[in-house]
């Protein structure tokens, strides 16, 4: 994979962070933690975005929005 240089601010909070990680081994490097981290996050808009597709593709499910409340009041014993 190709490489690009960019130069972004991050508030010195972040950058110590990112350091305290790279230092305990969590990544080689403050681009490996960084690209490690924008990677899962990508992973994981996937996910969500495959999953909200595959909900609107099923259609409804004739369950209305009050029942669904009901339920979630009666299994966590609110009213």
């Amino acid at each position: 994979m190709a490489t690009v240089l960019k130069t972004i601010e991050l508030p010195a909070e972040t950058v110590a962070d990112i350091d305290t990680l790279v230092s305990a081994g969590h990544a080689s490097s403050r681009a490996a933690l960084v690209a490690g981290l924008v990677a899962r996050q990508a992973e994981r808009q996937r996910a969500f975005d495959a999953a909200i597709e595959e909900g609107l593709a099923s259609g409804s499910s004739g369950v209305t929005l009050e029942e669904i409340l009901a339920e979630a009041r009666r299994r966590h014993g609110r009213s």
